[in-house]
C-alpha cells in the first residue's frame, strides 16, 4: 500500500506489542512505565511500535487485535487495547459500542441470537473503560447492557457475582444526569433480581441527607442523584420466581443425575410438581430442540419423561422400547416466564388410567392414558433437565425451582393450594407458620393436614438437603466441575430484615423537605415514592406487617408528615394510603394495623387540612361511604374515641365561623 506511512504507536496502544508483550499487558487503570517508541523510516516497515494508517486517516490494525474469539489474549488485554485506541482518538463511538458488546458475549453481538455474557471479568473491564468514553457513548453502552440483563437470568447472575451494584453505586456521585437515569434503571433491574445486605446498606447510606439537602457536594458514598435512587426501591419488590433455583446452561451433559429408584410409586398414582422457566440461549433452534424437563427410565429405556416441542410440553410413558403413549399439554409456554407445572397420573385398576396436567394451579389438559409401566427393573437413568442421552438438543436450558414427586395423584384443591405458596416454597408441608405469605384457612388445612408431607417420594431444591439427598460438598472456593449451578439470590425482603427491618425507612420520611444539591425546589414526589415502596413490602410479607404494628409505624409516619411541608401530601399519597386500607380490610387479621392507620393517618386532620380541597374530599368520601360500610368497621375503630376525634376535628379544623372571638378556642389549619 504505497499510500500508507508508518507512525509511532502511543504508549498505551497494545497494537504495538508482540504476542509475548500482550500477555503481560496491564489492565485498564494500572500504571506502567513505557519506553518511548521510535518512528521507523520507510513505508511498509513492520517493526515493533508501528501501526499503518491509510491516507484517508482510518486505522489498519493487525488482524485480530481485539478479536473476541482469539484465545491467546485474556479479556483484560482486549479491553486494554481498546482503551489505548480510545485515548488516542482512533476509534469512533459506534466502533466502541460494537467492540464492547462483542467482547462481552465473546463473538458477534446480537440481541436475539448472541447475548450471553461469557466472562464475568469483562463486566469490570467495561465499567473501567467507560470512564474514558464520551457521555453519548456511555449512554448507548449502558442502555444496551441493561437490555442484555433483562434478556437473561444468566447475565443478571454474572453481574451479581462481580458486585456490579456496588460498583455502580460508588460511581453515582460523579456521573452525568443522563447517565444517572440509565444507571438507576439498570440498578432497578439488578436489585429486583438480587441485592445483598451490604449493597442495601450502601444504598440507604447514600439516601441519608444532611443540613436540609439530600446530598452533599460529590464526596465518596454521597451522590448528587439521591432522589433518583429512590425509584430503585420501588423496583426491588417486583421480583418473579424463587430466591433459589437450579440454573441449566443448555450445554451437553448439563443435567442433574439422580440416584437409581428401586421401585416407581404407581398404586395410588403419582404427581410431578415443579416451577420452571425456559431461558433459551437464542431463538435459532427453538423449534428444533427437544429439551427435557425430566426423564425417569430404566436401562432398557422404558419409563416416564416430559419434553418441550416448541411451546408445548409432551408427557411420555414408554412401556417398551420405542412403544408407549404420549400426551400433549397444549399450553403456550412463553420463554423467560415462570410457570408451575403439575402432572398428575391417576391409576385405575379396572378402567383406563388418566393423566391431568395443571399449569399455575389450573387444569389445562387431561385424558385417558395407560401410563403404567410394568417392570421390576430399577429406574437407573433418572435425570432432571435432560434425557438419558444428555446431548445438546435434549438438555433443558433455563431455571428450575424445587422439584417434588408425590406418591399420590393430587387433587385440584391440593395443587391450587401449592400454587398459592408461590415459586419460592421449598419445604415439606409440615408447619403452618413456615410461609410468609397470606393463605386462606382452607388452603392451610389442605396443605398442612399431613397428607402432602407423607406422600413426598423425593424432592430436590437448590438450597437444602433432606433425607438421603447429599449435595456436592467440596470447598466453595474450588472450581466446580458441574455445569448446573444451584443459585441463591437475595430479595429485598430478606436483606432489609438484616439491617433493621421496616423501621429503616422511617428516617427517610423526615427528609421530605430536603432539597437536591444546587436545586432550590423541593421534590414533591418523594413521599409517594417512599409510600409505594413501603406498601408493596407490607403487602408481600406478614412479618413486616407485624414489625409495622409492633413498632407503631403509622404513628411515626403520621408524626413526620405533620412536621413536613403539606406540598408532599398529594393525591398520589392519599391513593397509597387508601389502597393499603382496602387491602388490610380484606385480610382476616388486618384489623389491628388498619386501626393504627386510621388513628394516626386517615383520621389525623393535621395532616390533611392544608391539602387541596379535592384531596380532602376524596379522603372523607371514602371514610363516610366505602370505609363505614365494611363489615370490619366495628373491630377497626373505637366507637367513642373516634366520635370524640371527629368532634375535635370539626371544632378545631372545619369550623364555619372563627371560634376564637366567641369561645376563646384557637382554631387550627389557618
Amino acid at each position: 500500500m504505497s499510500s500508507e506511512k508508518p507512525v509511532s504507536a502511543p504508549p498505551n496502544s497494545a497494537s504495538s506489542l508482540t504476542d509475548t508483550d500482550r500477555d503481560s499487558y496491564p489492565p485498564p487503570g494500572s500504571t506502567v512505565q513505557q519506553p518511548q517508541q521510535q518512528v521507523a523510516a520507510g513505508a511498509g516497515s513492520g517493526a515493533t511500535g508501528e501501526r499503518m494508517v491509510s491516507s484517508a486517516g482510518s486505522m489498519v490494525l493487525p488482524a485480530g487485535v481485539i478479536n473476541p474469539a482469539v484465545p491467546i489474549r485474556n479479556i483484560q488485554m482486549k479491553f486494554a487495547v481498546l482503551v489505548g485506541l480510545i485515548q488516542v482518538g482512533e476509534v469512533s463511538n459506534r466502533d466502541i459500542v460494537e467492540t464492547v458488546l462483542n467482547l462481552l458475549v465473546g463473538g458477534e453481538f446480537d440481541l436475539e441470537m448472541n447475548f450471553i455474557i461469557q466472562e464475568a471479568e469483562s463486566i469490570g473491564c467495561m465499567v473501567e473503560l467507560l470512564s474514558h468514553c464520551e457521555v453519548t457513548c456511555q449512554a448507548e453502552i449502558w442502555s444496551m447492557f441493561t437490555a442484555i440483563l433483562r434478556k437473561s437470568v444468566r447475565n443478571l447472575q454474572t453481574s451479581t457475582e462481580v458486585g456490579l451494584i456496588q460498583q455502580v453505586l460508588l460511581k453515582m456521585s460523579t456521573v452525568d444526569d443522563m447517565i444517572a437515569d440509565l444507571l438507576v434503571d439498570m440498578l432497578g433491574v439488578m436489585a429486583s433480581y438480587s441485592i445483598t445486605v451490604k449493597e442495601l446498606k450502601l444504598l440507604f447510606s447514600m439516601l441519608r441527607g444532611d443540613n436540609g439537602i439530600w446530598s452533599l457536594p460529590p464526596v465518596p458514598l454521597i451522590p448528587r442523584h439521591a432522589i433518583k435512587l429512590l425509584s430503585v426501591l420501588n423496583q426491588m419488590p417486583q421480583r418473579h420466581g424463587p430466591d433459589t433455583f437450579f440454573n441449566f446452561p443448555g450445554r451437553s451433559a448439563a443435567a442433574i443425575a439422580l440416584p437409581p429408584i428401586a421401585k416407581w410409586p404407581y398404586q395410588n398414582g403419582f404427581t410431578i410438581n415443579t416451577w420452571f422457566r425456559q431461558d433459551p440461549l437464542n431463538n435459532i433452534n427453538v423449534d428444533k430442540d427437544k429439551p427435557y424437563l425430566y426423564c425417569f427410565r430404566t436401562s432398557k429405556g422404558i419409563g416416564y419423561s416430559a419434553h418441550f416441542v416448541g411451546n408445548c410440553l409432551i408427557v411420555t410413558s414408554l412401556k417398551s422400547k420405542g412403544k408407549g403413549f404420549q400426551h400433549c399439554v397444549k399450553y403456550d409456554f412463553q420463554p423467560r416466564k415462570w410457570y408451575m407445572i403439575s402432572i398428575v397420573h391417576i391409576y385405575n385398576r379396572w378402567r383406563n388410567s388418566e393423566i391431568r396436567c395443571y399449569v399455575n394451579g389450573q387444569l389445562v389438559s387431561y385424558g385417558d392414558m395407560a401410563w403404567h409401566v410394568n417392570t421390576n427393573d430399577s429406574y437407573d437413568k433418572c435425570f432432571l433437565g435432560s434425557s438419558e442421552t444428555a446431548d445438546a438438543n435434549r438438555v433443558f436450558c433455563g431455571q428450575l425451582g424445587a422439584i417434588y414427586v408425590f406418591s399420590e395423584a393430587l387433587n385440584p384443591a391440593q395443587i391450587f393450594a401449592i400454587h398459592q405458596l408461590g415459586p419460592g416454597y421449598k419445604s415439606t408441608f409440615k408447619f403452618k407458620s413456615e410461609s410468609d405469605i397470606h393463605l386462606a384457612e382452607h388452603h392451610k388445612q389442605v396443605l398442612y393436614d399431613g397428607k402432602l408431607a407423607n406422600s413426598i417420594s423425593f424432592t430436590y431444591n437448590a438450597k437444602a438437603t433432606d433425607a438421603q439427598l447429599c449435595l456436592e460438598s467440596s470447598p466453595r472456593e474450588n472450581a466446580s466441575i458441574f455445569d448446573v449451578k444451584a443459585i441463591v439470590t437475595h430479595s429485598i425482603h430478606s436483606a432489609i430484615h438484616s439491617i433493621g427491618g421496616i423501621q429503616v425507612l422511617f428516617p427517610l420520611f423526615a427528609q421530605l423537605d430536603y432539597k437536591q444539591l444546587n436545586d432550590s425546589s423541593v421534590d414533591t414526589t418523594v413521599c409517594a415514592t417512599l409510600l409505594a415502596f413501603l406498601v408493596e413490602l407490607l403487602k408481600s410479607s406478614v412479618a413486616m406487617q407485624e414489625q409495622m404494628l409492633g413498632g407503631k409505624g403509622f404513628l411515626v409516619i403520621g408524626y413526620l408528615l405533620e412536621k413536613s411541608s403539606r406540598v408532599h401530601i398529594t393525591r398520589a399519597v392519599l391513593e397509597q394510603f387508601l389502597s393499603f386500607a382496602k387491602y388490610l380490610d380484606g385480610l382476616p387479621h388486618g384489623a389491628p394495623l388498619l386501626k393504627q392507620l386510621c388513628d394516626h393517618v386517615l383520621f389525623n386532620s393535621a395532616i390533611w387540612i392544608h391539602t387541596p380541597a379535592k384531596v380532602q374530599l376524596s379522603l372523607y368520601t371514602y371514610l363516610s361511604s366505602e370505609f363505614i360500610g365494611t363489615a370490619t368497621i366495628y373491630t377497626t375503630i373505637r366507637r367513642v374515641g373516634t366520635v370524640l376525634q371527629l368532634m375535635h376535628t370539626l371544632k378545631y379544623y372545619y369550623w364555619a365561623i372563627n371560634p376564637l372571638e366567641c369561645s376563646g378556642i384557637t382554631p387550627k389549619g389557618l
